[in-house]
């Protein structure tokens, strides 16, 4: 979690709704009420009455969420009575999907108002907007939309209008048909493969299993049903949370199992022995199948807690690599901006080249398998030809610190003060404080420490090249606080 600013805006309370470029989440009524919802929508709506065409459609769509659908309709109605054209999703559609149709639809758009708390636990519902071009709202957006629910006197507390007939959208065979532009699916099929499919009970349900049926695949999906609580666990592809996927797979004899999160925009896989592929080391597989396999090239976008190996191969491929701050959005104005081979985030979210410039673990998903087909390997195999290929080797890991904010403002001004000097008898090479502080040895281990906005916790992500360094980064860490 981050602050309002970035990519997420988690908010319990409810006398204020807090706006980030991800959207706004909260507690199911407690902050996130359909009173809530309505001063939500009419500031968005003001966001788009002063910049945009109203005579072009607001998209507005639902996860599996609880009351997902319902506060969807609530948004619609506010729109419509502000004097703007809505049309409101015909089923549960992933963000992709609705975020794709913002941009490729027939007609233009005013951008959508996806309901989803994304990976969150089951009781938060959410909403964010995304931009006609399909990407998440820049800073600017949300800056205006916040002057507007800071300016309560123009929001709504009740709707007493009766309720219209809202015309309906759906994009999944429009969504189908880009895929196969961008997947070889006849690839797919020759290669004959089991795969285990678990949307988590999430918005993936009827997209990546139908997907892979369509590719020939002999698809096992598991918790393909609406609940919104989500069999007890986060919508999150982590591998706590895999462990039916796991033994599906190994019981199956699949080759893959695919996990995506509540709104699908995030994946991560499992191998056929039941190891769990992160998505560091999946996005950096898909940086090498696109260039050898694909035979595309552009720009590596990756950030700043992302794996360097993807650094290591974009040298080896002659690419450019850009580091963003931590947030997709950083990773879209690239998209915008330049001809983008793979963006990637070390949380799942995924995207490439003449795809929509935000994440989308569906399309990640069958690019997984469409470089299983053409390597006629397993994930371990190629990802060890990864691992050649850029000539250099890597381990992950995270600390999550649950500490203070008087500790957390200690730990990141002592780092930002370049506090550590060496590591295991390795010089540091750069100091980036961007984003907290992130540090880069002469071996090219790394380390990146945050503080969270919203909760008494700092988040350190390392990259090491051997357990010796990566444990000594860590104790370098305890060394600034004791008392953790």
């Amino acid at each position: 979690m981050t602050n309002s600013n970035n990519s997420n805006s988690l908010n319990n309370s409810n006398n204020k709704i807090s706006f980030g470029t991800d959207g706004w989440r909260s507690i199911i009524a407690d902050g996130f009420t359909f009173s809530n919802v309505r001063k939500a929508s009419t500031a968005i709506g003001r966001l788009i009455l002063n910049n945009n065409n109203k005579d072009y459609p607001v998209l507005v769509g639902y996860d599996t969420r609880f009351l997902a659908n319902d506060f969807a309709d609530e948004c619609a109605q506010t729109l419509y009575s502000l004097g703007l054209k809505v049309e409101v999703s015909k089923y549960i559609i992933p963000t992709p999907a609705i975020a794709f149709w913002t941009c490729k639809s027939p007609n233009k758009t005013n951008g959508a108002i996806q309901f989803t708390a994304s990976h969150n636990p089951p009781k938060y519902c959410g909403l964010k907007y995304i931009t006609s071009y399909g990407g998440p709202a820049p800073i600017e957006m949300t800056n205006e939309i916040t002057k507007y629910l800071n300016d309560q006197q123009s929001l709504p507390a009740s709707n007493s209008s009766p309720a219209i007939p809202i015309p309906i959208f759906d994009p999944k065979e429009s969504y189908f048909n880009h895929l196969k532009q961008l997947i070889n699916f006849d690839v797919i099929k020759s290669a004959n493969l089991k795969v285990v499919y678990d949307p988590l009970y999430g918005a993936g349900n009827g997209y990546v299993d139908i997907l892979l049926t369509m590719a020939n695949c002999n698809t096992i999906a598991i918790h393909n049903k609406r609940d919104p609580l989500f069999g007890g666990l986060l919508p999150e592809p982590k591998e706590e949370f895999l462990h039916d996927l796991k033994a599906s797979v190994i019981s199956n004899k699949a080759i893959v199992g695919l996990a995506t999160d509540g709104d699908a925009d995030r994946l991560a896989a499992i191998d056929s022995d039941g190891t769990f592929f992160s998505p560091n080391k999946i996005a950096s597989m898909l940086l090498r199948h696109l260039v050898k396999n694909k035979k595309l090239s552009g720009s590596v976008v990756r950030t700043l807690s992302t794996t360097h190996l993807m650094d290591h191969l974009a040298k080896k491929y002659n690419l450019n690599i850009i580091e963003t701050p931590i947030g997709f959005k950083w990773i879209c104005e690239q998209m915008i901006k330049t001809s983008v081979l793979i963006g990637a985030e070390e949380s799942g979210g995924i995207s490439i080249l003449n795809h929509i410039p935000d994440k989308d673990a569906i399309l990640a998903s069958m690019l997984l398998v469409e470089m299983l087909s053409y390597e006629k390997k397993g994930l371990k195999e190629i990802f060890n030809d990864t691992l050649k290929d850029a000539e250099w080797s890597c381990i992950n890991d995270r600390f999550d610190l649950h500490i203070n904010d008087t500790q957390k403002e200690h730990l990141i001004t002592q780092l930002q003060n370049n506090k550590i000097k060496e590591c295991e008898g390795l010089k540091v090479l750069s100091v980036n404080t961007t984003e907290g502080a992130k540090y880069v040895f002469e071996d090219g281990s790394w380390f990146l420490a945050r503080a969270s906005g919203t909760e008494p916790m700092a988040r350190v992500y390392f990259e090491a090249t051997s357990n010796k360094m990566l444990n000594a980064m860590k104790e370098s860490i305890r060394e600034l606080l004791p008392t953790v």
